[in-house]
């Protein structure tokens, strides 16, 4: 770890056309059943004031610009000592705030359903004008025998897997807080930070065409707020489980071998098959046959780690947000009607082949060449929830496997968001649990909820939790 203080870092191109809303994720971790409250906010408050002393970034609000070249620029601001507090409390223990203890949320395999945005979210994921803008807002929401800790981060500051470093410093912090001595602490190494040097500026090897980029749209005007559609309260989110065995059952569907159509694709991943899966599902909820008009084309953005692709390489944990996105398109109609799984995998796996390692450098290229960086969006975001939608992926990250000390009785014992979802249209595949099965998070409009829990190849493979 470097002694030295870190200094409030500048933001890469790639961030400032990062999303300017916030990731809302819920962590359940058991309690003693005698738990003290304030003694826990306490070690949850120092651990997190430690954390923001590591990582300067934390303790910082997101502000206008006024001497970028381009206009839309942000940078962060260091926030003012006890102008804003980034951990709030609740204590819903009263059975008529919050009914479920935390065995019985456990025992139903914490449903999205319970975690409800207007009881334990701290804020809205899409901010107002002239809205402060901190980096993170959390709320520790105890329940009877239990934490749920609500998260609100920053995206352009952060994707998944900085978001899963922040966390994994802030637990180690907690036990620090609690006097115990760590093993095997996390360090934090400078790399993380000067390695965000390498994609200050472009290169000058990437051409830079937005028409190589199906996945990104240049706006002609400046938006002032997220669309109608993404804004609207009336979108839920459902998880589901597939275990190992299913997951390699349903990558076997989607082989190549297995498509309607000619291909030259030989290979596509487990998580190819599993975004054909989600895609299709959610497009049968929210369309079905007999009501759809026409053969609308749906625009499918899936995330990608920005750090797999630059020249030269960054470390892989590198801090920041480095998302980027592909996008498969395909008639929707079609895809109901004429396509299998094996289709879908491949027409994901054909957007993905792209994305080499030029693929952060010729996007920064494009960034550059903006008047306004607030003119450029992911193209599914044009019409989600409706024909489109967008996924990513945390399948790598490591969130159940931090200690929080000995004032905690668990882990974080699931990934959650609210009962809204992440973002509407937002699907995610979550971390991969310890007994080896996956959980995704599926997102639609409140009135398909019922279609998506009854369609019979999601069933197949997955279960509803």
């Amino acid at each position: 770890m470097s002694s030295l203080k870190r200094e409030i870092p500048t933001l890469t191109p790639l961030e400032q056309i990062g999303p300017r809303g916030y990731l809302r994720y819920t962590f359940p971790i058991a309690l003693p059943q005698d738990y003290d409250l304030d003694e826990t906010l306490r070690v949850l408050r120092a651990g997190w004031k430690a954390t923001q002393e590591r990582i300067p970034e934390l303790a910082c609000e997101v502000v206008p610009d006024a001497e970028a070249k381009q206009a839309g620029c942000v940078k962060l601001q260091k926030l003012k000592e006890g102008e804003f507090e980034p951990l709030a409390s609740k204590d819903l223990r009263d059975p008529l705030l919050f009914p479920e203890t935390y065995a019985e949320l456990k025992a139903k395999g914490f449903p999205l359903s319970a975690f409800k945005e207007d009881v334990i979210a701290r804020r809205n994921t899409w901010p107002s004008a002239g809205e402060h803008l901190p980096v993170a807002a959390m709320q520790a929401n105890f329940i009877r025998g239990g934490l749920i800790l609500q998260c609100c981060f920053f995206h352009m500051l952060g994707d998944g897997k900085s978001f899963c470093t922040w966390t994994e410093v802030w637990a180690d912090e907690c036990r620090r807080a609690q006097g115990e001595e760590l093993e095997n602490p996390f360090e934090l190494p400078d790399i993380l930070y000067t390695d965000r040097q390498k994609v200050m500026k472009s290169s000058g090897r990437s051409a830079g065409r937005v028409e190589d980029h199906p996945e990104i749209f240049m706006l002609p005007f400046t938006p002032t707020e997220a669309p109608p559609k993404m804004l609207s309260k009336a979108h839920r989110g459902q998880v589901f489980y597939l275990s190992a065995e299913a997951r390699a059952a349903l990558k076997e569907e989607a082989s190549p071998k297995n498509c309607t159509q000619p291909t030259d694709q030989a290979y596509i991943s487990s998580n190819d098959a599993l975004s054909a899966l989600i895609w299709r599902a959610v497009m049968r909820a929210q369309y079905p046959l007999d009501k759809l008009e026409g053969n609308p084309t749906s625009v499918y953005n899936i995330a990608l780690d920005g750090r797999l692709r630059t020249d030269p390489p960054v470390h892989p944990r590198t801090l920041g947000c480095f998302l980027t996105w592909v996008a498969a398109s395909m008639p929707i109609r079609t895809m109901l009607e004429s396509y299998n799984l094996a289709d879908m995998a491949v027409a994901i796996r054909k957007a993905l082949n792209p994305a080499g390692k030029l693929w952060v450098d010729d996007l920064t290229t494009i960034i550059e060449r903006m008047e306004d960086v607030n003119r450029m969006a992911p193209t599914a975001f044009l019409d989600v929830p409706g024909y489109n939608c967008v996924q990513t992926s945390w399948i790598n990250f490591a969130l159940y496997d931090f200690s929080w000390g000995k004032l905690f009785s668990s882990k974080i014992e699931a990934v959650r968001s609210l009962d809204v979802g992440v973002i509407n249209g937002g699907q995610v595949v979550l971390p991969i649990l310890p007994d080896g099965g996956i959980e995704i998070l599926i997102g639609v409009e409140e009135n398909c909820l019922p279609r998506l829990l009854e369609d019979p190849l999601l069933k197949k493979y997955a279960q509803v939790r």
